[in-house]
């Protein structure tokens, strides 16, 4: 194997597109009440409502925005990802375990990989993941098993994880 790249699936990519345009909706219309607060005169409440009910999902929108375009790619050297978190780059030899995660996510449970690094930290990888019915990743345990079979033939590690 040379390289291989996960991304989101295009369910996982639609319904995070639907999501963060209901947050851009609802920003908008609380900035236009806003607006007529601040028509009306009455400037302590258009700042208080503008900022808690539109400015903070505006400061959302945009790294959502951008979470789609998020990938994981394994080749001969390591792991490198882009989320919404920044990117990361670890080399195999410094990957002590690849795992399965699951927890409980708004909508149900999620599942997602982590992975802990030889000096004790861990991360979870942005993509793939599997949640619930909406962001279902049907391939997302091939997907597991085929970073955990390249990280145990790079690692030189037999350990199973």
């Amino acid at each position: 194997m040379d390289e291989t790249v996960f991304r989101y699936t295009r369910r996982q990519r639609l319904a995070m597109w639907v999501f963060a345009s209901g947050m851009a909706v609802w920003a908008g219309a609380v900035s236009v009440r806003a607006a007529r607060y601040l028509a009306d005169g009455q400037t302590g409440s258009a700042v208080g409502l503008w900022l808690m009910f539109g400015l903070i999902p505006t400061v959302l929108f945009v790294p959502l925005a951008g979470m789609p375009t998020g990938w994981t790619r394994i080749d001969v050297e390591g792991l490198r990802t882009r989320g919404m978190t920044g990117r990361r780059r670890v080399v195999w030899r410094d990957i002590a375990s690849v795992h399965a995660l699951a927890g409980r996510g708004r909508n149900g449970s999620i599942t997602q990989i982590g992975v802990t690094r030889t000096d004790g930290t861990s991360f979870l990888l942005p993509v793939p993941f599997t949640s619930g019915a909406i962001a279902k990743d049907p391939d997302f345990y091939e997907k597991l098993e085929l970073m955990c079979q390249e990280w145990k033939k790079r690692s030189g590690t037999g350990d199973d994880t």
